[in-house]
Formats: C-alpha cells, structure tokens, sequence
C-alpha cells in the first residue's frame, strides 16, 4: 500500500491529467454546468468529509457479518455473466418491473424502473446504484432531477438482493453470491438498454454510483455497446477498495488469506487498459476514504483516461447530488452529440 507521501506526490501528479468532459470533447455547456465543476468546498473540510467515510464504516463494521464467510471460490464474473439467463416483461407505462433471472446459484429477483422521456427518440441513461442502497433509487432519484428527466429515458436498475438489508447478506456471505448480484445487473441494464432501443430511443449511456459505477465500467468490458460510460466515485480496481482501505476489516479471515483471488475476481485495471476507453468519463472524489483517489486516479491515468475531480468524501460525494448531475449532464451532451 503506498504511503502518504507518495499518496500526496500521486495527487499533485494527477492534476495535471485532470480535464473536464466537455474540454475532451470540444463540447462546452451552459454556463452554470461550469459553474458547478468549480465550486470547491474549503480545503479546511477535508477533515469533515473524511471523518463521515470513517464513522459510516465504523457504524456497519457492528451490524454486518463478515463479508465472504461462507467462501471465496467461484467462477469468473465473465463465467457468471455468460450464465444469466432472463425475460424482460413488456414494457408500458408501469414505472416498476421485477425480474426472475436463472444463475449459475440458482434464481434470483431483480429489477428496474422506467421513467420516460417526452419523446421516444431521446437517449438512454441506465443507472447502477451503490452496494447496500435501500431504498436501491435513492442516489438515482437525487441525481436524475431538474433537467434531466426531460433529456432522456432514465433507466434505474435494481440488482438482486437489494429489496431489503436482510436479503442483502446473503450477497456479502459469499464470492459466488457477491459475483452473481454484479453479473445480473449488468446483464439486466444491456437488455432494457436494447429494449428501450427496440422502442425508438437513440443513443445510450450507462451511469452508476459506487460499486454502480464498478458495474458501469464491466458493462463496458464485457459489451461496449454504449455510447458513454460514467463512472461516479468509482474505480476499476475493486479489490483494493476491499484490501487496501478501512473495509478490509469487514472481510472474513479466509478471505484475507487470499488477496490473489479477490483481485483475480474484482481487479479489472488490466483489462480496461486494452480496452478502447475513449467513451469512459469518471468522477472521483478527492478525499474519499473508500474509493482511495489516489489509487483509483491513478488507475484511470493508466488507461489515459482523465477525470473531474470534485472535493468531498464518499458519502459527501454520494449525496452531491448538483455536482452529479451537473458530471452526467456533460457528459451526455458531450458523447451523444458525437454519435
């Protein structure tokens, strides 16, 4: 793990390879999306902002059991992700819809919701939420106000076992379980992302926030079929976020005897590097104490891929809802008007 100086030489580094969406793109919008980017809360708050991160885990380190305990064999997430198997139900102006997906463990309930845009030639945004999010819209509802609903189909995915906290243990108690939750709502997100398609939408992006923005990257490795993906307070390196940061305390011995296999599984820096990350436009949060910026900034640098920067921790940054939206919006305009 890199000390806190070279943690600090990282950061000056990186602000040089920090650019904003529409300065990559040649696309500039309206002068309060630039105004959001660059308020900047006192550098006197980093304290606060990590503090949150801090007592957060603190808080669920009591109420949840260790994380892999019942095991950390499994199949590849490609494995899993091939093996999903699911219906879409006929989409209509019913907003909810739930899901029976057959896995590899066997069936497990899913689900999505389907706010319409104005007209059916509008783009698509599917929305990947964070782990343990009850409700699972919380962040989507927060995020996807004001403008947005206007500007596209907002597509909010529900992965399996985030009905409620007790159907999420399972998903923590083991790797295949854990691998499953992830394959089934990516696979969920590309076949509503087609069916919205099917119906006349033009365009897509696929969004998500925390381990959501994690699920945004491997749709982009395992289908690419997307225009644009935007990752939110998220990085591709997984594992190290369960190694090398304060949640390492949650995993279970046998885990922690086994740090090759969880980034055999959750590491995907390799494979984003060959891939073609030119659509792929992050936002990290400078003083996150879960998703590290230094590690996770320097991953995308890795890759060539620059972010925006925001001030704020990882839960400080969650409920940025502006800044969020003000990221996905550039986004959008950015990408989709280069189709």
């Amino acid at each position: 793990m890199a000390s806190p100086a070279e943690g600090a030489r990282a950061e000056e580094r990186l602000r040089h390879s920090v650019a904003f969406p529409w300065e990559l793109h040649g696309v500039y919008p309206s002068a309060t999306i630039r105004q959001e980017y660059r308020r900047r809360p006192e550098g006197g708050m980093r304290w606060f902002h990590e503090a949150v991160d801090r007592l957060h885990v603190a808080l669920l380190h009591h109420i949840i059991p260790p994380v892999f305990r019942h095991g950390i064999d499994s199949p590849s997430l490609s494995v899993h992700l091939a093996a999903v198997r699911l219906t879409l139900p006929a989409l209509t102006a019913t907003r909810h819809y739930t899901v029976l997906a057959h896995t590899l463990i066997g069936e497990v309930v899913a689900g999505f919701q389907v706010r319409w845009g104005p007209q059916l030639d509008l783009p698509v945004l599917v929305y990947h939420h964070g782990i343990a999010e009850m409700p699972y819209d919380k962040s989507f509802r927060g995020i996807f106000r004001g403008p947005l609903p206007g500007q596209a189909h907002l597509v909010a995915i529900r992965a399996p076992f985030h009905r409620t906290w007790l159907d999420l243990l399972p998903a923590l108690g083991s790797m295949q379980y854990f691998l499953t939750m992830c394959a089934v709502a990516v696979q969920l997100g590309e076949s509503v992302r087609q069916a919205l398609l099917a119906r006349g939408a033009r365009g897509s992006m696929v969004v998500g926030t925390s381990l959501g923005g994690f699920l945004a990257l491997l749709h982009h490795l395992m289908f690419s079929t997307a225009d644009g993906y935007v990752p939110l307070l998220a990085g591709p390196d997984l594992a190290h976020v369960m190694l090398g940061t304060h949640y390492r305390r949650f995993l279970a011995s046998q885990a922690l005897a086994h740090p090759v296999m969880l980034q055999e599984f959750l590491d995907l820096r390799q494979a984003l590097q060959a891939s073609d990350t030119h659509c792929i436009l992050p936002l990290l949060a400078q003083y996150d104490r879960d998703m590290l910026y230094a590690h996770h900034a320097t991953c995308y640098a890795a890759s060539g891929i620059p972010v925006v920067t925001i001030a704020r921790g990882h839960i400080t940054g969650s409920l940025a809802f502006a800044a969020l939206r003000a990221h996905v919006l550039a986004c959008m305009q950015a990408l989709l008007q280069k189709r």
